[in-house]
């Protein structure tokens, strides 16, 4: 399980535990993590394992629930957790009893005058059933400090101002025991920055599943239900197939309890349906019915009105109604419905369906509600008294089955025509529609497409949203539409085609974009084939490199692989280099195109032997050769393919012990070409075991400064921010090399937010220089790389921003431009900041570019801003106006008034060769397709 601070730094749960809370002052964070990314299994899991390893003196595991979870293995991944045995696989000290404290914000909340220490001793007696406590046992470990306090859903704290107060009787329980480590959980939505301060508890988002963690939930979810392996291994390998073969799908299982639902389909029916609504269908189906054998759902007599046919259709038209009070604070969160609202609308429906009197409806609706949290899963208790569906494709997946079963009750098809019409580019609704429309008879689908095409929204001749709609949902892969309307699909995708070969200025590069992902998308639909006969029917107009593209997208990899292998034999090295670069996308498992690209490693041009390297990497296939070849090239006379050769080693070497041993083997080389390409790639490694990092440290002192410069930048890649890497990297600023001045300027960016020495020593930077020697531009790097680590780490004090806004008018251009960028990163958008950055907006083209990059980030569409950002949409440099436009587009989604600013600048420049950057604005305000 991964975690990203605010700033972009990733780490994992264990980093989190030992070196991220151990290097903090305060040593607690706040965790906050969408709906089902188990940010509550995390908890449970902490709690379990050192309640188990330790064997603390309570009758139970852990202290605050009275049925404590087992660790997850049916739930998700734990990424390394859950190898060890011992307190270091949490990366806590494993010489040092921990007592775990769990407790439930909700249940805390609803008990405000008894403090958090009387709440965690009480649930101990009367809901765990503990006997003969001692006393003080709680004071007794925590003002040891060896207590981990895990405060769980803060979300779920409904009402606002209690939300306030209990903020308020955790800040005063853990300032009390501050010397112990502490991790609060939050949903994103319902969150408020200043509920905590950032500085004195780092905030971090759990990370949806990579690649490789839904790979290892497959390979341990069949593993531990089938015995057979043979038959264990056939399974996984069609559920892998299932999930790459449907990007939608995919994206759905980087979510833990999405993949579990993926996962629970998948066992039981032997197979995932291709189509999203089918898909849907089943798992709706799956936890009405399948979630748990031991719920015995078929059999359930909690309900006295209701059977179990009736629970979908109640379910349908809750979601129905619940989508239609409006959007949700976040993308995948459903829509929060008040308990009492909740209970009200189901009576009504309830009295209806069973023609019961209300108070019957309503001590019915009650049960409902409660055996659907309780038993399904599917609708869940979000905080006190709100309630919504436990992730937001089941809402819309449910309430487009409403609108089916509406339309097809009353023989009416303008019913789906009317919601379309209504809702066509609201953002809330799309999925809905999707959904919707994608399960429509043919004729009915085409109808439906047909009305979406013809429907004039506006914008419609610059931003193309509706064709974009229509060809959306030939993506969807709705079957028999050739045969319901002969001429509707060779439409769609000529018009797409047009946009495609355009060289009109008024197709921007947004309008692009989205032509290439629909046709890309459209691999293994039924339009497949003909949509690649239409883009090579324009062979002459589609430029020669994106052809290719589509064509090994749309069913052609293999003969566009045969292409490329024959280009490796060009004379033209960039003809070579670019059939690399192309092959370590599309070579995936494909022997004939390793062996091609270990050949290149050898090529007589540098940047074809980069090139290669770095498609190697790509590819992510390590064998013996692989490993032995990049090896070799550890000793390579240029420095930047010794570099390339060792980064994709290091990622080849994620979680292989034999490539990492041999890695460390080689830091004890004498040739320093071998020291340093073998740090570069343990820094690939993506996170550094103690043995790594202590062998990173050794090298910081290393007499050879390129050495040290490796050093630097490794530790910054591995995430370790203890308090001896901490100071260890401090000592390396007085280097008397530049560059390893500048790279550990840059790993401390990385690894010191909340470290108020860390901030001062890089203020300090702003004014290096060597008085040795005259390197003004290695000066010049290392205060630039300072600044930008500032920026990182979002420190934006009164202090900080002074000393930033001093260097704007520094006489070097590319210390004004990244002193623009480091503004934009503070974030502090102060009336001083904003004149400052508008004053620079006339300068060279690189300071215009970051200046107008930083006005976007900081939010102040102020008149000014905004007059000043669309002076620069006709500026002579291209980055400079697509900056402008990208900042607009920011500004302009928060601020209304900035939308008819941006359609006078596109009318009044229409015969501009500027004017997509204007569209590309309008783009990112309006569209949401």
């Amino acid at each position: 399980m991964e975690l990203e601070s605010r700033v972009g730094r990733q780490l994992n749960a264990r980093q989190l535990l030992g070196g991220e809370l151990e290097s903090l002052r305060q040593k607690k964070v706040v965790l906050l993590g969408a709906p089902g990314s188990g940010k509550t299994t995390l908890m449970s899991y902490f709690a379990v394992m050192l309640a188990q390893q330790n064997n603390v003196s309570i009758d139970s595991a852990a202290v605050g629930y009275s049925d404590p979870p087992q660790p997850p293995l049916k739930r998700g991944e734990i990424g390394a957790l859950n190898k060890d045995s011992d307190n270091n696989a949490l990366g806590l000290n494993s010489n040092i009893d921990w007592l775990p404290i769990l407790i439930k914000i909700r249940d805390l909340a609803r008990q405000p005058d008894i403090s958090i220490l009387d709440y965690v001793r009480q649930f101990a007696e009367d809901t765990m059933a503990v006997k003969h406590l001692p006393e003080g046992f709680f004071n007794y470990w925590l003002e040891d400090g060896r207590a981990l306090i895990l405060l769980d859903g803060l979300d779920e704290v409904a009402e606002e101002g209690k939300r306030y107060q209990v903020v308020r009787r955790i800040e005063n329980f853990l300032g009390q025991y501050k010397q112990n480590r502490a991790i609060i959980t939050s949903r994103p939505a319902g969150y408020k920055r200043d509920f905590f301060k950032t500085q004195e508890f780092p905030h971090y988002q759990l990370q949806p599943f990579n690649d490789n963690q839904i790979e290892e939930f497959i390979n341990r979810w069949y593993d531990s239900r089938v015995p057979d392996k043979a038959e264990a291994e056939r399974r996984k390998q069609s559920l892998r197939t299932a999930l790459s073969d449907n990007p939608r799908i995919q994206l759905l299982a980087r979510n833990p309890l999405l993949l579990t639902i993926i996962a629970l389909i998948h066992r039981y029916q032997a197979h995932l349906p291709k189509e999203r609504y089918k898909l849907y269908d089943k798992a709706v189906e799956t936890l009405l019915t399948s979630w748990d054998a031991n719920k015995e759902l078929t059999n359930q007599t909690e309900l006295k009105y209701l059977e179990l046919d009736d629970l979908r259709r109640l379910m349908e038209v809750l979601a129905y109604w619940i989508h239609t009070q409006g959007s949700s604070e976040d993308k995948e969160g459903g829509t929060l419905i008040e308990k009492d609202d909740l209970i009200d609308q189901l009576s009504r429906e309830i009295q209806t369906l069973k023609q019961i009197q209300r108070y019957e409806a309503k001590k019915e609706a009650e049960r409902f509600v409660n055996f659907i949290r309780e038993r399904t899963g599917l609708l869940n208790e979000q905080g006190q008294d709100y309630y919504a569906f436990v992730h937001k494709t089941f809402q819309e997946y449910l309430c487009a089955q409403e609108i089916d079963y509406q339309a097809d009750n009353e023989g009416d098809f303008d019913i789906i025509l009317d919601h379309i019409r209504e809702h066509l580019h609201d953002p809330h609704w799309r999925e809905v529609l999707l959904l919707l429309i994608a399960q429509q008879k043919p004729k009915k689908a085409a109808k439906a497409i047909r009305a979406i095409l013809q429907n004039k929204s506006e914008y419609e001749s610059w931003l193309h949203r509706d064709l974009f709609w229509a060809g959306t949902l030939l993506t969807e892969n709705i079957k028999g539409l050739k045969g319901a309307d002969k001429g509707l699909v060779e439409e769609i995708l000529a018009r797409l085609v047009e946009l495609e070969v355009s060289d009109k200025a008024r197709v921007c590069e947004r309008v692009r974009q989205k032509v290439y992902e629909i046709f890309c998308h459209l691999n293994e639909t039924e339009f497949e084939a003909q949509a690649l006969e239409f883009l090579k029917a324009r062979v002459e107009t589609i430029d020669e490199g994106r052809l290719l593209k589509y064509r090994a997208v749309l069913g052609e990899q293999e003969a566009v692989i045969d292409i490329l292998l024959l280009r490796l034999k060009d004379e033209d090295y960039w003809g070579r280099f670019w059939a690399v670069h192309d092959l370590g996308k599309l070579g995936q498992g494909k022997e004939r195109v390793v062996n091609a690209l270990l050949v290149c490693l050898n090529d007589p041009e540098l940047r074809v032997r980069c090139s290669a390297a770095h498609a190697l990497r790509e590819l992510g296939q390590s064998s013996e050769a692989i490993v032995n070849t990049l090896l070799s090239h550890f000793n390579d006379e240029s420095s930047g393919m010794r570099t390339s050769a060792a980064r994709a080693l290091g990622k080849l070497g994620r979680g292989s012990e034999k490539i990492i041993n041999t890695l460390l083997s080689r830091l004890k080389d004498e040739n320093y070409f071998m020291r340093s390409s073998a740090i570069d790639a343990l820094g690939e490694l993506g996170q550094g075991s103690e043995t790594v990092v202590n062998a990173l440290l050794l090298h910081l002192d290393d007499k050879n400064s390129r050495v040290r410069f490796s050093t630097a930048y490794a530790l910054g890649e591995l995430g370790e921010n203890s308090e001896r890497v901490i100071n260890a990297l401090l000592l390396r600023l007085d280097d008397e090399d530049a560059g390893v001045r500048g790279l550990t300027a840059e790993a401390l960016g990385k690894l010191g937010q909340g470290i108020e020495r860390v901030v001062n020593a890089l203020l300090l930077c702003l004014d290096d220089q060597d008085d040795q020697n005259d390197q003004d531009e290695l000066d010049v790097m290392v205060r630039t790389i300072a600044m930008e680590a500032l920026g990182k780490l979002g420190q934006g004090t009164e202090t900080v921003v002074n000393a930033v806004l001093l260097r704007l008018d520094d006489e070097n251009s590319y210390i004004r431009s990244w002193v623009s960028r480091a503004l934009g990163q503070l974030g502090q958008g102060t009336e001083r900041v904003i004149n400052a950055l508008l004053s620079h907006l006339d300068d060279e083209s690189g300071v215009r570019y970051s200046v107008a990059n930083a006005l976007g980030k900081l939010g102040q569409g102020s008149e000014k801003v905004v007059n000043a950002l669309l002076s620069r949409l006709d500026d002579d440099d291209s980055k400079v106006r697509d900056s402008a436009a990208e900042a607009l587009g920011k500004l302009g989604k928060n601020n209304p008034d900035i939308l008819p600013l941006i359609v006078q600048w596109i009318k009044q420049h229409h015969d501009s060769d500027y004017i997509g950057c204007g569209i590309d604005a309008l783009w990112d305000m309006v569209a949401t397709d």
